[in-house]
């Protein structure tokens, strides 16, 4: 009797997607964290430098914040779009990351041509996909290290330019010397450039970094406006303030919300840093249930319920493993799996039921160049059994999680996060029924699985909200606080030192 499989990313409430968002690793997390940040540093600027400073950060953290979580990401996607208009690069969007089990590039550069009929070269790719990711940083950069605080200091000498002090216009006041944005383009266009060479995946590599990974594209960005905006400063001791906001935000900005997260799971789960999102953990709950509902009565002894779910958990055999062949993830053509199925002493009803499961687990991920390819971990979940091992439930599975791109050949998800997700699932499963072996009935039930999902949910939350909380503490309101301290420190005054001059001029001129 076959179990009803739910159908991905249906009837999920919305609290359910929102914690997924926040343990994503997306760009969600940064974007909600971004609006407390932005309140909190808006208000300590306010309390200090009155509206000049308020002015000056709202300014440059909403700009800052557009092209800093979408810069790289819109420009790339705008080179794109001009790629496609040029003849000798393909038509679509090409994934350029790879793995033992899928190579969009690989795939896009055997099938397809160029739209005059040509062939893509790889070199071709090399050169576009690195010179749009570069030019992107760089323009991201540009901006907000750059444009955005020469723009942000002209407004606020617009402030005060009627503004006298002795007769003398504020703007006559010395300052000490320091280049400008203008003498850095001179500067950058008169420096002799080292010429690229595209001979090496490696520039794929680094494209797709850029291209693909939001902690890369972040963190470029965050290098050149931590230098962009310290080299625009006005003085001195502005300079050490933005330098030291800019570079102790990074980790409460990228890393402290999922270190959080990780450690907190550790104590919760005896040392397993990892938890299925709530949006996949409920996924799995409601196929257990359609399993309890449909198979055994809503009800069933938990050593039953290991094995119907989990199935065996043997070897393969050693003639079959020797087919799989990679340095990451194994592979072999589902041809050969099939070949060597039929040497194994297999009945012929079991060779029949693993070579139908195989081409469904084959389905899992894109034809290589056309052919089609099984994992070795897949060979063992073909052979063991076990319902959360059901290739047409891992599809939906990994749909809720990943939509269908891990199923695109000119898209790619990794291998390694795939079967991480399958972990997390497998030790999501073993938590069910280790709760179910200390009960006194030692049996899973409708009840359990549910109160499962609800926890899983509630320390999900927990979890990622401590984090998130602490990063919004630290970047809106203590680095703030800290960077106003070591400037009171340095220069013994709390004036906001971008516009410590008006106001010494406006003290001259009140008296």
């Amino acid at each position: 009797m076959s179990i009803k499989i739910p159908i991905a990313n249906i009837n999920q409430p919305l609290s359910r997607n929102i914690v997924k968002q926040m343990a994503s690793g997306g760009f969600l997390p940064v974007i909600a964290l971004e609006a407390f940040v932005e309140g909190g540093r808006t208000y300590q600027a306010y309390q200090r430098g009155g509206f000049d400073e308020a002015r000056e950060r709202i300014t440059e953290e909403f700009s800052g914040a557009v092209f800093w979580l979408g810069g790289v990401k819109g420009l790339n996607w705008i080179f794109e779009k001009i790629g496609q208009k040029i003849n000798k690069l393909p038509k679509h969007v090409v994934d350029i990351a790879s793995d033992d089990v899928r190579r969009p590039l690989n795939n896009y550069l055997a099938q397809e041509t160029t739209k005059t009929g040509d062939k893509i070269l790889r070199s071709t790719m090399a050169k576009f996909k690195f010179t749009k990711v570069i030019s992107s940083v760089i323009l991201a950069n540009a901006f907000i290290g750059f444009a955005l605080p020469k723009i942000n200091q002209a407004i606020t000498r617009s402030y005060h330019k009627n503004k006298t002090v002795n007769n003398v216009p504020e703007n006559t006041a010395i300052q000490p010397p320091h280049p400008t944005f203008d003498d850095f383009i001179k500067k950058d266009k008169n420096d002799k450039q080292k010429e690229v060479s595209f001979n090496g995946i490696n520039y794929l590599a680094i494209a797709n970094k850029f291209e693909s990974n939001r902690n890369y594209q972040l963190l470029s960005v965050d290098v050149g406006t931590a230098g962009g905006r310290t080299y625009s400063a006005r003085n001195n001791d502005e300079r050490v303030e933005i330098g030291f906001r800019d570079i102790s935000s990074i980790y409460f900005y990228m890393f402290n919300m999922s270190n959080m997260n990780k450690w907190l799971n550790k104590i919760e789960q005896k040392g397993i840093g990892t938890r299925l999102d709530p949006q996949s953990a409920e996924f799995a709950t409601r196929y257990m249930e359609n399993y309890l509902e449909t198979i055994r009565g809503k009800k069933v002894n938990v050593e039953q319920f290991a094995k119907d779910l989990l199935g065996s958990d043997t070897a393969l055999p050693e003639s079959l493993a020797a087919r799989f062949k990679g340095k990451g993830a194994k592979i072999t053509s589902l041809k050969a799996f099939n070949e060597e199925l039929e040497k194994l002493g297999f009945t012929t009803a079991q060779v029949k039921k693993y070579k139908k499961l195989a081409q469904k687990m084959s389905e899992l991920q894109p034809k290589l160049k056309g052919v089609p390819i099984i994992t070795e971990a897949q060979a063992r979940d073909v052979l063991n059994g076990g319902h959360i091992n059901n290739p047409e439930f891992l599809r939906e599975f990994f749909k809720n999680r990943f939509g269908t791109k891990f199923m695109e050949k000119y898209q790619y998800v990794s291998q390694n996060e795939l079967d991480a997700v399958k972990k997390e699932l497998l030790d999501y499963v073993k938590s069910i029924i280790a709760k179910a072996r200390k009960t006194d009935a030692q049996e899973v039930t409708m009840q359990l699985l549910r109160k499962a999902s609800n926890n899983n949910l509630k320390l999900n939350a927990l979890n990622w909200g401590a984090g998130f909380a602490t990063s919004a503490l630290f970047l809106s309101t203590l680095i703030p606080k800290m960077q106003y301290l070591i400037t009171k420190m340095r220069t013994g005054s709390d004036a906001f030192p971008g516009t410590a001059q008006y106001q010494e001029q406006e003290k001259k001129a009140a008296a």
